[in-house]
């Protein structure tokens, strides 16, 4: 009997970190606009690890959480320092290489022409390259009023959905 509680007290121990870490390292958002749907939609309440970046390089593909001119954003990373980004006839090239993309909201609308085109661009270390899913709804890196987010702005990486109105979208994991 005392191996097992001691076996339970050794697995506590071990667990206690990660779980204290994601009780202080996490913050709840609420969703207000279009721009990330299909992947997160109006009203959605989603969880953000905000200590995550301080373990973990911000990725292509991650979506974050982050200021910009005092407001709170969310989008998808799709250029880190380093990399190059292109827009050319409506798709995006990474490092001279076109996008796969199977999380775009499918096109309604035409994207304006500045966001539908622009010329390489070489994101620097300390900026990230960001956009919507939905892209004719959302006002991105793409837009020079909306410039790549400095690493400094990054609240943190989005890893649930902890409340959604819509079918199948609560507790869905990034």
């Amino acid at each position: 009997m005392a191996a097992v509680v001691g076996l339970f007290l050794i697995a506590g121990v071990a667990y206690l970190p990660s779980a204290f870490r994601e009780l202080v390292h996490t913050r709840t958002f609420r969703i207000v606009g279009e721009s990330m749907v299909p992947a997160l939609y109006v009203d959605d309440y989603v969880t953000a690890d905000t200590g995550y970046y301080a373990d973990h390089p911000i990725a292509d593909g991650d979506i974050i959480v982050f200021r910009h001119n005092g407001t709170v954003l969310v989008k998808r990373v799709l250029a880190v320092g380093g990399e190059t980004i292109e827009g050319r006839d409506g798709k995006l090239f990474r490092n001279g290489t076109i996008l796969s993309e199977p999380y775009l909201k499918t096109h309604d609308e035409p994207s304006v022409q500045e966001e539908a085109t622009f010329a390489p661009r070489l994101i620097s270390q300390d900026e990230i390259f960001v956009a919507g899913d939905w892209r004719s709804r959302s006002l991105d890196s793409r837009e020079a009023a909306y410039t790549p987010v400095g690493r400094s702005d990054v609240v943190g990486k989005v890893i649930y959905v902890y409340s959604s109105n819509h079918p199948g979208q609560q507790g869905r994991k990034f």
